[in-house]
């Protein structure tokens, strides 16, 4: 326990939003993915303070506060990502902004509402649904993510942020904001990004280096006239990807992938399944005859390629269950995957070769993608049990492998965080240098999330050169396929 930062952080936002305990700090060295003991040897995960911030004045003082001191902070929502992104690397203190939270307008001739970064996307939904509103797109963890946590994951790069639910029809993250209040690593609050020398979408995707988000603006919408789910069974994987390629010109509201292994873990966990090999299942927003056309060729699509159509009950079960795409985790009882984007034309050849490399390492990957703007977001996943400690460290070499994979195929993985800082020029791509330069600029003690997004930087504030991080999942891999 550190007494004496516990002092200076209660003296600032109160002693209701500090804690330096042992037992509650522990919480927030980890996200979605248990972080095996042996990383404590390159990064100092465990936080010396948590503290929760309720108001623009705390965040402000706070980050004052950091800067002044060269603390590290580490911004954080609901932490629903499994890439290091929300915890430390060096200690410092995890900004919890789940108490930062609530809607704070709605501006209906603008169409936009105004909400606080902590506020769960789902209570941002269910708020508009009573109003007949809606937003463009929001993440696949809606019921659990904040709405700061999402925007500000890496996603496909600074500038375009995450993929979810919509952005088959409307765009990247980056898209459906209009606004953001900020304060940066110096402390400046700006209470209007799009009013500053900034633009808004250069802070969407950052993985949290840049600022700590205080206020977002989203663009919203009519609830559509109609919304109708169709989920389809191929026998043929190989078939299933032709016309997901062929239907994606359709611009769905949402379309949702699963595998015969995806599938199997659902089986093995006990879940519902639906009768089918390989499943998928599309979402179509519209009204009237356009909406009924739109059907109309998604079912000649869907068919001419070997698609068999299910029952609207499946599919409005499977609609509904759009939340929960890890929710086979006990099966395992640990999950470990990838989560990496390639483009549409890739799709075929995404799934030969996840499938060839389960093959070579004598393991099952459950395939699960989403459609998103031009590309495919994929998330494999494997059935894992961090209590055999070695198999499951080894098992981690497989990201490597999904990632490489990715990035030759044109895509990239999703999100820098920790563990995909190495590709972090392929994830931003021409904006990489820019979140350089800010960082340079606008951060020179580098207190915002400090260690990620640009780099993968150990706890002595040594950044490891990619080839450092290729031969050690090298080596992990080896044991992969006889690791017991």
């Amino acid at each position: 326990m550190n007494k004496g930062l516990e002092n200076q952080l209660t003296e600032l936002l109160g002693p209701d939003s500090v804690s330096t305990l042992d037992i509650e700090c522990r919480q927030y060295a980890h996200d979605m993915a248990p972080v095996p003991k042996i990383f404590g040897l390159f990064f100092k995960t465990m936080p010396d303070a948590v503290v929760r911030p309720n108001s623009s004045q705390q965040i402000q003082q706070l980050v004052k506060f950091a800067a002044a001191n060269g603390i590290p902070l580490i911004p954080r929502g609901r932490s629903t990502t499994m890439m290091g992104g929300s915890y430390p690397v060096w200690g410092g203190i995890a900004v919890d902004m789940t108490a930062r939270q609530g809607i704070i307008s709605l501006n209906e001739a603008k169409k936009t509402v105004k909400v606080c970064s902590g506020t769960i996307w789902d209570n941002v939904l269910r708020y508009l649904a009573k109003r007949g509103l809606t937003l463009y797109g929001y993440p696949t963890s809606a019921p659990s993510a904040t709405v700061g946590g999402w925007l500000g994951n890496g996603g496909v790069g600074l500038g375009k942020g995450g993929l979810g639910i919509g952005s088959s029809e409307y765009g990247y993250a980056a898209d459906t904001v209009v606004d953001l209040g900020v304060v940066l690593p110096s402390g400046e609050y700006l209470e209007s990004v799009a009013a500053s020398q900034y633009k808004v979408k250069d802070f969407i995707g950052s993985d949290g280096v840049m600022a700590i988000y205080d206020t977002v603006t989203l663009k919203v919408r009519p609830l559509p006239a109609r919304q109708e789910a169709f989920s389809f069974n191929f026998n043929e994987i190989t078939k299933l990807c032709w016309a997901v390629k062929e239907s994606a010109v359709l611009k769905p509201f949402f379309l949702l992938i699963e595998d015969e292994g995806m599938l199997g873990f659902k089986k093995k966990a006990g879940l519902h399944v639906p009768p089918a090999k390989n499943l998928v299942t599309v979402v179509l927003e519209g009204e009237g005859a356009s909406l009924d056309s739109t059907i109309q060729e998604l079912r000649k699509i869907m068919v001419n390629h070997g698609g068999q159509e299910l029952s609207r009950e499946i599919a409005e079960e499977e609609w509904a269950g759009r939340y929960y795409a890890m929710r086979h985790k006990g099966a395992g009882p640990n999950l470990l995957g990838g989560e990496f984007s390639a483009p549409i034309e890739q799709l075929t050849e995404v799934v030969r070769r996840v499938n060839k490399l389960a093959e070579k390492k004598n393991i099952t990957i459950g395939i699960h993608g989403t459609l998103g703007v031009n590309e495919v977001l994929f998330m494999p996943q494997v059935l894992s049990d961090e209590r055999r400690k070695f198999r499951y460290l080894t098992m981690m070499s497989l990201v490597k492998d999904l990632n490489d994979m990715s990035v030759e195929l044109g895509g990239v993985p999703y999100g820098a965080g920790l563990f995909n800082a190495f590709y972090a020029k392929e994830i931003h791509g021409e904006k990489f240098n820019e979140l350089v330069q800010f960082k340079k600029q606008c951060d020179p003690r580098n207190v915002m999330n400090p260690g990620k997004a640009i780099h993968c930087m150990t706890r002595f504030k040594i950044a490891l050169p990619k080839f450092a991080y290729g031969l050690g999942m090298f080596g992990l891999g080896l044991f992969v396929k006889y690791g017991k």
